[in-house]
């Protein structure tokens, strides 16, 4: 089971960004305050994103 199928709201997706997925497996790594400080960032610019895509249509 891939990170893309267990995060995405697509379930066709493949792990086509190896640098990406280098980057997770780091982040894996990181004790769990930079963990944290890290996911709070991502869901930041996802959320952003998603909304900005919400008021453009």
């Amino acid at each position: 089971m891939s990170l893309d199928y267990l995060v995405s709201e697509q379930d066709d997706l493949e792990v086509v960004d190896v640098d990406m997925l280098n980057r997770v497996k780091g982040i894996q790594r990181l004790n769990n305050d930079y963990r944290s400080t890290i996911n709070k960032i991502i869901d930041a610019f996802i959320g952003d994103t998603k909304t900005k895509k919400a008021y453009a249509s």
